[in-house]
């Protein structure tokens, strides 16, 4: 309710100030009073940029505290050297990721609420602990969700180019994108080595 007022005063303000036109000020009263906002995470609706921010900053928090969790259970039980010093620098990055947007989340006003499902925690750590499964075999289950990393990174993608006002998180999350697709390409590279999938040059 505290947003649908903010939001309703702020487009009365603009209105009687003449920056917005009769038509653009109606369609956007209706957007608010029907609490059906234009900004989108993962196709949920928000009213408000900061409330859409928001909501993924939590998302994503909740996704890298979890994948720095399980990729430390799988660097503990890592059979290769090679792949164990490139799960260090994964797992460590992971985490600095999930306090980073933590902290945002904190600044925007919001507080961690997403959390994962125990359903979700325990088909990911029966492959990610498991000292029975080898690191070529964890590498091969991970292969297919890296190989079109860009489409999976979409729900952040889209998220940033919805971004207008808030330059300081657009920012933070286009920097961990960059992470996130030199940490995939660095997985999937592992993969074809132990695997022997690399097509020859």
């Amino acid at each position: 309710m505290a947003t649908v007022d903010f939001e309703t005063r702020q487009l009365l303000k603009a209105y009687r100030k003449g920056l917005i036109s009769d038509d653009l000020f109606e369609a956007q009263m209706r957007e608010v009073q029907n609490g059906t906002g234009q900004y989108k995470v993962n196709g949920t609706s928000h009213g408000s940029e900061r409330e859409m921010i928001k909501h993924l900053l939590d998302e994503y928090r909740c996704a890298e505290n979890f994948a720095a969790e399980y990729l430390n259970c799988w660097k503990e039980v890592s059979d290769q050297d090679c792949v164990k010093g490139g799960l260090r620098v994964i797992q460590q990055r992971e985490a600095y990721h999930a306090k980073l947007l933590e902290d945002r989340l904190r600044e925007l006003g919001g507080a961690p609420q997403c959390a994962v499902s125990t359903e979700m925690r325990a088909k990911e750590m029966a492959v990610y602990a498991s000292k029975d499964k080898t690191d070529a075999e964890k590498l091969q289950y991970i292969a297919p969700q890296l190989e079109n990393l860009s489409k999976g990174l979409r729900f952040i993608t889209d998220v940033i180019d919805q971004i207008q006002e808030d330059q300081q998180s657009k920012e933070l999350l286009r920097s961990l994108v960059q992470d996130e697709l030199s940490s995939g390409q660095w997985l999937l590279e592992a993969h074809q080595l132990l695997n022997g999938t690399k097509a020859a040059a």
